[in-house]
């Protein structure tokens, strides 16, 4: 049996549409391959955004309370800085019981003045503005 150019021609091309079919079957497997990894990475982006959303939610929320403490803080700050001076206040007049009285003379009081706002006697009114006036040498 001799074969004709025409027998090997078909013989070629018959190979080659084997050949060519073999590997559209391995690209479509390829593809669905991908395509399970493509979805299952969109999944894991899904649950990563909704994370990060969780995060940044958590994030001003913690951020506000930050703000909150931080001004509760300055509140109490500013209450023991008053609560001190008023501290000093008193262990000042204590030590000086005629320390508010000598301010008031300082800023001009009068005799009378210092006898109704602060119980004093005449005699002891006079004395303070005597050693405690504008005209006082010290």
């Amino acid at each position: 049996m001799i074969v004709s150019p025409v027998h090997i021609a078909l013989i070629c091309l018959l190979i080659s549409v084997i050949v060519i079919f073999g590997l559209l079957i391995r690209l479509v497997r390829a593809n669905a391959k991908l395509k399970r990894e493509l979805l299952a990475l969109t999944g894991v982006v899904n649950a990563n955004s909704k994370d990060i959303a969780g995060l940044c939610s958590a994030a001003v929320t913690v951020d506000g309370r930050l703000t909150n403490t931080g001004s509760q803080l300055h509140q109490l700050y500013d209450q023991i800085e008053q609560y001190q001076q008023q501290v000093e206040l008193q262990v000042e007049q204590s030590a000086h019981p005629y320390s508010g009285d000598i301010r008031k003379v300082r800023s001009g009081a009068s005799v009378d003045e210092l006898m109704q706002s602060s119980g004093l006697t005449h005699d002891e009114a006079a004395l303070l503005i005597r050693l405690h006036g504008a005209n006082s040498q010290r």
